[in-house]
């Protein structure tokens, strides 16, 4: 009688050691994750200023997790010759797809590792400085200052590329800001509701939507302060460049709020 009563036992024994060993296992799976980049759609200056695009360059997508259950995660997606991505305030096709082990996490952060060019044109900055500063024919010096800027658009692929217009009194210029330091901007993801509490979930389609925020980042800038930048000409049409060197007033104020205002929401 007593061999008869041990059986039920060791079945389900084994039952649970085996359910156990399968639900460890399954926190060892990818959950396919999508990464898509966009644009807060807010007004900026009162509607005077539009952005057309931002371009990044990463290096890297680094991924920090702390699940409750199963190990911590940590792991990189590199881009071998970098990867560059442009975002547009329309629904954009800017995405990257990850594989993450499912789980819930808290708090879950995502670092992007931007890729600063090899042909940045700082130096050409400063020795046009130092024409302006000389008092060159401005004619002349916003021409030459146009062909930087030429080059930022059409061959030189900065950390960060912001292309706006800026429309006051009648009249339009470009706006054109370039970011080519090395940096990293580490970002955390929230649920749909901003806690930090994520769940990846193998039987659901996974998100994430890392979104820029440009309406905060000019709301500390006037356009008394970009009527007065200097300015470049290409093709009779005036260009505004903020880099660290140029206008870089404005660029710090813009830059020092990129980071802190971009938010990744996860299954939203």
């Amino acid at each position: 009688m007593k061999e008869h009563c041990k059986w039920p036992i060791i079945f389900f024994t084994l039952l649970i050691v085996l359910l156990g060993g399968c639900e460890k296992e399954d926190y060892t799976l990818p959950v396919k994750f999508n990464l898509s980049f966009t644009i807060k759609d807010e007004p900026m200056l009162g509607g005077s200023l539009t952005i057309d695009e931002i371009g990044l360059g990463l290096n890297s997508i680094s991924i920090l997790g702390y699940r409750e259950q199963g190990s911590d995660v940590f792991l990189t997606r590199k881009f071998d010759d970098g990867k560059f991505f442009v975002v547009k305030p329309i629904p954009s096709n800017a995405y990257e797809k990850l594989d993450i082990p499912q789980g819930v996490y808290n708090p879950i952060s995502f670092s992007y590792n931007f890729q600063p060019d090899d042909d940045d044109l700082i130096d050409d900055i400063l020795d046009w400085l130092e024409d302006f500063d000389e008092g060159d024919d401005l004619q002349e010096l916003q021409e030459d200052l146009g062909d930087i800027i030429e080059d930022y658009l059409e061959d030189i692929k900065p950390c960060i590329i912001i292309k706006g217009k800026f429309t006051n009194s009648g009249k339009t210029k470009h706006i054109v800001m370039v970011v080519n330091d090395p940096l990293t901007f580490k970002i955390l993801g929230d649920n749909r509701n901003g806690g930090a509490e994520v769940v990846l979930d193998r039987g659901i389609t996974n998100t994430g939507n890392l979104q820029f925020n440009p309406s905060y980042w000019f709301s500390i800038i006037t356009p008394e302060m970009l009527n007065n930048a200097v300015v470049g000409v290409i093709d009779g049409e005036e260009y505004i460049l903020l880099s660290k060197h140029l206008n870089s007033q404005i660029y710090t104020a813009i830059f020092n709020r990129i980071e802190v205002s971009t938010t990744l929401t996860i299954n939203e």
